[in-house]
């Protein structure tokens, strides 16, 4: 076999192990067909007033990386349901995202027949047909989005999909069918060209920006799979500090040039140290403020933080457009929110 080929080839089955969390075929449970296995409808309590932000997962234009977009969704017993049919194409849908740079995740027409989410975490939702009718080259953004957006519900950790009542040996993109998909979700992951050992590795989440076509700016999660770090912390902040990858059609606010001084917590609250370049940024408020949630929103993946104290040189300051970073501050708990 080609040297080439076969490294290609195994990190194409890294890609789907990581973010699928695949199993050898065999090893869940064995699926029936429509007509034997039965799919109750999901019924979980709806969270107290008129309505609750959900979290929905969407493609940009070009289908490069999906966007976490929050929507109000109407309080309901039927709540899961309610949600998953927020990604499909519908005509209002469409015009929807459009100013958002974004499309729908479901293709039109498809129809969620059942949904059923057992003790052990595992929902199995049954599509029409009209499903499997996406873009192949898409499959990865579809399932990955699929995946996230239940993964917000507490009850709900693996996925299985059915498509008329059948399980698919393949997904039309050659995603093996008939396995659990979860409980990992690495969302728009990207491997670092330097890791070498697949069975040992850091990931980190960090939140770059996409600018919508009317002017809006959407905060994007990044997962990237690097080499052992002994602090994860510091590693995702030097990743934000890297920036984005070159093509990728997402962009920082944060000056290519800024460094990370210290950073350690403290009970609760994480203390990050970053140089003077941090102050050099362009973009005014605007660009204020994107700096401010793209910290705060990479430092809430990580567990045991809710607030953050920024530092530059060690000191407390305020940036020149008025922002305040004397005080610690919250990770904000709505984003990209229409």
């Amino acid at each position: 076999m080609n040297r080439g080929l076969g490294w290609f080839r195994a990190l194409l089955l890294l890609l789907l192990v990581l973010f699928w969390g695949l199993c050898f075929p065999g090893c869940g449970p064995e699926l029936q067909p429509r007509e034997e296995f039965e799919f109750p409808e999901a019924q979980l309590p709806p969270e107290p007033g008129a309505g609750r932000v959900g979290l929905l997962y969407y493609p940009d234009q070009q289908w490069r990386f999906l966007v976490p977009v929050q929507r109000e969704i109407p309080d309901s017993g039927t709540v899961v349901r309610t949600t998953l049919e927020k990604l499909v194409g519908t005509p209002q849908l469409r015009e929807e995202l459009e100013p958002l740079g974004l499309v729908p995740l479901l293709p039109s027409e498809t129809t969620i027949f059942g949904i059923h989410i057992d003790e052990a975490g595992l929902a199995r939702v049954d599509f029409s047909s009209s499903f499997v009718d996406y873009n192949p080259s898409g499959e990865r953004l579809v399932l990955g989005g699929l995946l996230c957006t239940l993964q917000q519900f507490s009850e709900i950790e693996r996925l299985e999909v059915f498509v008329e009542g059948q399980s698919l040996d393949k997904f039309p993109g050659g995603t093996p069918g008939r396995i659990p998909l979860g409980p990992e979700s690495l969302i728009n992951l990207e491997v670092d060209d330097a890791l070498k050992d697949y069975h040992n590795f850091t990931a980190v989440t960090v939140y770059f920006c996409f600018f919508a076509p009317q002017g809006r700016i959407l905060y994007v999660p990044v997962t990237r799979a690097l080499q052992p770090a002994e602090d994860s912390s510091a590693a995702a902040i030097e990743e934000l500090l890297a920036g984005p990858r070159s093509g990728s059609g997402l962009f920082s606010d944060i000056p290519a040039d800024t460094e990370l001084r210290s950073l350690h917590l403290e009970e609760e609250l994480i203390i990050i140290d970053l140089s003077e370049e941090l102050l050099s940024y362009e973009g005014g408020r605007t660009g204020a403020e994107n700096i401010v949630n793209q910290i705060l929103l990479t430092l809430a993946q990580l567990e045991g933080v809710n607030k953050v104290q920024i530092l530059v040189e060690g000191e407390k300051v305020k940036l020149p457009e008025g922002t305040d970073l004397t005080v610690p501050l919250e990770p904000p708990g709505v984003y990209n929110f229409f």
